[in-house]
């Protein structure tokens, strides 16, 4: 059992071995809600989402074995515009990674070289290691996971965690993925991929209303076990629906390094 003092670092982690696992206590649905899968995703793709965010948070990974941690500025506008910058304890520019819905741009401070190229979901993740074209991207941090093309859906209820499971399949049934929605609220709780029986990919929200009824979940963590990357997101001091200028995602690459183009290839990590 969980102490109810635990950090909601672990409470989260908990909630991820249990997905991971596939334990859910199937019931009943409630009467008073939607009773199909189409009409529970409606619901929550229809939760309004902020148009922008902008703030302070941090970032803790595992990607292969190696521990990455620092401070992130934050900055988002939908649909598809995003820049991540890493900062030391003194808040001095470490790294940053800028897309502005169709190039992106990445830098670490004291290199000669900048990267640019087509913002393709490998170059996306060179800083944040989060394998999405821009469009997903923001929705992921928002709040939406991404959802794969499925031609079939089924809704269960999970007992245990007191949400609407969703159930989707690809026309090959190859693909898999569930997803958790919170009853009243119609947010997204989790989201699970699986291509055969094997996870590819999962996303968990914490803190889902912190922030505001309106703002992005306080916490997102991501797994993609083939990858060996365990993320965590935690949003701190954040705005939201403030303007920020379009020159901001489409940064150069800063004066005497040399711009590196880099190639794309299929890896997105869902369809």
């Amino acid at each position: 059992m969980i102490s109810p003092t635990a950090p909601r670092w672990l409470v989260l982690g908990a909630l991820m071995i249990a997905i991971a696992v596939g334990c859910s206590g199937a019931a009943t649905l409630p009467n008073n809600g939607p009773q199909n899968a189409a009409a529970v995703l409606k619901r929550a793709l229809a939760r309004p989402l902020p148009k922008t965010v902008q703030g302070m948070s941090r970032l803790e990974a595992f990607v292969g074995g190696q521990a990455r941690k620092a401070d992130v500025i934050v900055l988002i506008e939908r649909p598809n515009r995003a820049q991540f910058r890493a900062l030391t304890p003194t808040m001095d520019l470490v790294a940053v990674l800028s897309t502005d819905g169709t190039r992106f741009m990445s830098y670490e401070r004291g290199a000669p070289k900048c990267f640019v190229g087509q913002a393709c979901p490998e170059n996306m993740a060179r800083l944040v290691p989060i394998a999405l074209p821009p469009k997903q991207l923001v929705s992921a941090v928002l709040g939406r996971p991404p959802l794969i093309s499925a031609a079939s859906s089924r809704l269960s209820w999970d007992k245990e965690r007191s949400a609407y499971l969703v159930t989707r399949t690809s026309a090959d049934g190859a693909w898999v993925q569930q997803v958790w929605i919170a009853p009243t609220t119609f947010r997204f709780r989790a989201s699970v991929v699986r291509h055969g029986n094997k996870r590819v990919v999962s996303i968990a929200y914490g803190d889902l209303d912190k922030l505001g009824a309106k703002a992005p979940p306080g916490i997102m963590r991501l797994k993609v076990p083939s990858k060996k990357i365990d993320m965590s997101l935690t949003l701190r001091e954040i705005t939201i629906d403030e303007d920020i200028d379009d020159a901001v995602f489409s940064i150069p690459c800063p004066s005497g390094t040399v711009a590196i183009e880099l190639p794309c290839a299929a890896t997105a990590i869902v369809r």
